[in-house]
């Protein structure tokens, strides 16, 4: 037997909203069964952990019925089930692959094929895929989906690290640790020394008090916020990408606190992935790399910059340009969505341009996600 949307909203959804038509949703739950396993589904409800409970609501829900829908992406695709031996598993690079596809393919009729074969003068390679709309010409793609860097491991650390000891004052407080650059070892005990003691000194009761911490490094906030509440602020400083934590301890038998620390954070990964992936893109025919950003904090706003510096009339002339691109759950009037967000950054001195109507599908699919995030709306709050 098939699904049925009312086992899908009693056993998944338990009382969340998506903004995905019921019989889209069975049939997409149906497709990922059929193409993906009973099994896969089970791992994305939380069924094959023994002693687990399941995991209800929009997002388990969601994953399944953006799997399904952009499984559909692959039916008139030749030669595809390794790629979705390699998805059943859990491969994030064929995913990462699933995805792209799916964009290019989500605003014309376009025929794709899997891993061509590219002849240069070194002998023979392939390319992720090829994509085509009517006769135009083939566009070869190759996606790439970085891991965390260690660079963002390490600021994770730091974050973690002064959570962990700053929470453990047990004084009601709601303090924010707001750095201006990373701090190295010494100077990251002195901001610990110097916010410990801040938050356990006596302040006037609802009295929102700055100080600046050791050597120019940021700024410590006392009360800004009511404890279990971060808001966002750069407090007039400079807006670049940062990773931020917060950690809240309520009650019972505790005083209530919260800690939210903001550091700046750059990924330099950009220009090591436009060399290597730009090798693998013929000479003679448009060449595009796309980007699965999930793991790549703020790299849709520092990758940007370095990309096109690195986009000179005698360097990486075969790339056309190079898709940022992500999924993440977002609020809409209908219920939660799975939308792209997107940046392309068209290389002007490339050897052969990309077809217009590759820009036109990218731009069209981030400016939905532009329009659902935009000042008012919550953000993209969980990648799919």
């Amino acid at each position: 037997m098939g699904w049925t949307y009312e086992e899908i909203e009693r056993e998944w959804l338990a009382g969340s909203r998506i903004a995905v038509e019921p019989p889209y949703v069975v049939a997409a739950f149906d497709r990922c069964e059929r193409v993906l396993g009973r099994g896969w589904i089970d791992r994305a409800h939380g069924g094959n952990i023994e002693g687990a409970s399941k995991v209800t609501g929009s997002a388990p829900t969601l994953g399944v019925v953006t799997m399904g829908l952009i499984l559909a992406s692959l039916d008139d695709v030749a030669d595809s089930q390794q790629l979705v031996d390699k998805i059943r598993s859990a491969d994030q690079s064929a995913i990462a692959e699933l995805r792209a596809i799916h964009l290019l393919r989500s605003g014309e009729v376009t025929r794709v094929e899997l891993e061509p074969i590219i002849q240069s003068v070194d002998g023979t390679r392939k390319c992720d895929f090829r994509i085509q709309r009517d006769t135009e010409p083939w566009v070869y793609v190759e996606v790439t989906a970085p891991d965390t860097s260690d660079a963002h491991a390490h600021v994770e650390s730091l974050l973690q690290s002064i959570c962990d000891k700053v929470s453990s004052v047990k004084k009601p407080f709601a303090l924010e640790v707001f750095f201006r650059r990373e701090p190295s070892d010494a100077e990251l005990e002195a901001v610990l020394t110097a916010a410990l003691g801040f938050c356990s000194a006596e302040h006037p009761i609802g009295t929102v008090i700055k100080e600046e911490m050791p050597s120019g490094m940021g700024l410590l906030i006392l009360n800004q916020q009511p404890s279990g509440h971060v808001v966002i602020n750069d407090h007039g400083e400079e807006t670049v990408p940062r990773l931020g934590m917060a950690r809240s301890i309520i009650g019972p038998g505790e005083p209530n606190r919260t800690v939210s620390v903001r550091m700046p954070y750059a990924d330099q990964r950009a220009e090591r992935f436009l060399t290597s992936e730009a090798r693998q893109l013929p000479v003679d025919a448009p060449g595009l790399i796309m980007v699965e950003m999930a793991r790549a904090p703020g790299g849709f706003h520092s990758w940007g910059p370095v990309v096109q510096r690195r986009f000179q009339p005698a360097m990486h002339t075969r790339v056309g340009g190079i898709c940022l691109f992500s999924s993440g759950l977002v609020p809409t009037d209908q219920g939660e969505a799975s939308l792209f967000q997107t940046k392309l950054i068209i290389n002007q001195h490339a050897r052969i341009p990309l077809p217009e109507w590759n820009k036109t599908t990218i731009d069209a699919a981030g400016e939905k996600f532009e329009l659902s995030t935009r000042p008012g709306r919550r953000s993209a709050e969980a990648s799919v």
